[in-house]
């Protein structure tokens, strides 16, 4: 009855664990991103994808680097998309397979966060030239007052020339 104690198979247990599994230190890396039709997307869908392009950058903010979003974007959707850099890494190709509504709306979606990413990117840029704009003034105002010896500029009527 000793063989059947929790301890001794809590001890089988560990050794299991410790153990290197050959099978996968034999194995060829995995893939990152495998071509295979999931089998829960039907093969006459393949037909008539939906093709669209975007600025690589928006395309690795969307999908993710090295497209890690697409698996989970794919599962939820019900669609499948690849996603091909062409132009020399400037453009992203993006192809949608699936039923008509579904590549419709993935589309949208796609090109609905495209439009929100470049509104962002455009306001952190004009922030940015905004302020360093400001800090350039900042920066001219404190020379001019280090020339004079001022370390802040005297508001008063008197001290203005």
């Amino acid at each position: 009855m000793g063989l059947h104690t929790t301890e001794h198979h809590a001890e089988q247990k560990s050794q299991m664990r410790n153990r290197p599994s050959k099978k996968l230190l034999s194995a060829p890396p995995a893939s990152p991103r495998l071509h295979v039709r999931p089998w829960w997307f039907p093969v006459h869908e393949l037909s008539d994808p939906v093709v669209m392009y975007l600025d690589a950058w928006l395309a690795e903010i969307i999908f993710g680097p090295n497209q890690a979003l697409i698996s989970e974007i794919e599962w939820i959707s019900q669609a499948l998309v690849r996603v091909d850099t062409i132009d020399s890494g400037n453009l992203a190709e993006i192809t949608i397979f699936g039923r008509p509504f579904v590549k419709n709306r993935l589309k949208n979606i796609i090109l609905n966060l495209a439009v929100w990413h470049k509104e962002q990117h455009a306001q952190k840029v004009s922030k940015h030239q905004a302020t360093g704009e400001s800090l350039g003034s900042i920066s001219e105002e404190t020379l001019e007052n280090g020339r004079t010896g001022q370390t802040h500029p005297d508001p008063s009527p008197a001290a203005q020339p």
